[in-house]
């Protein structure tokens, strides 16, 4: 009985170990398409421009957003955006 215990153990050791290292790629994944939100996810009302508004669901791009809004008219469009894109 005990054998099968230890072989159990070096097996959930084994399962813990891949898990561990599996977890962070996802994590990194995930975080990645947090920071790189696309254009027409953000566009919710598919006016061809992103408003100070929708860009809120997203902390980066809501903290760049003035820098970004070139000609100051309270949205960006895809030119502006693709210059957030360009700096991540």
């Amino acid at each position: 009985m005990k054998r099968s215990l230890s072989t159990l153990g070096a097996f959930g050791c084994a399962l813990a170990v891949g898990l561990t290292l599996s977890h962070p790629v996802a994590a990194a994944d995930s975080a990645k398409s947090d920071t790189q939100p696309k254009f027409e996810s953000l566009d919710k009302d598919g006016n061809g421009k992103v408003s100070v508004n929708e860009a809120a669901e997203h902390d980066g791009l809501f903290v760049a957003f003035k820098q970004l809004d070139q000609d100051k008219d309270g949205e960006l469009t895809r030119e502006e955006f693709a210059k957030y894109q360009a700096s991540r």
